[in-house]
């Protein structure tokens, strides 16, 4: 897991860091949510109850996604 998250983390610029390391906090003080809620309530959580930016969020998920697959 660290040489993934190491790896992520070198893929992103400065901003999506950022955000990042607020997901994984957050995802630290919630982790009974994130384990039991699905991707759409997470997200919902993040933009609305977190207040981060929908299209941030969307793109951070993304390149993670890309970043995982490759």
């Amino acid at each position: 897991m660290k040489n993934r998250k190491r790896k992520i983390e070198d893929m992103l610029t400065p901003e999506e860091k950022k955000l990042y390391h607020k997901v994984l906090e957050d995802i630290a003080k919630n982790e009974d949510f994130y384990a039991s809620s699905t991707a759409e309530e997470i997200t919902y959580h993040l933009i609305e109850e977190c207040g981060f930016d929908k299209e941030a969020i969307y793109k951070l998920f993304k390149k993670i996604t890309r970043i995982n697959e490759g």
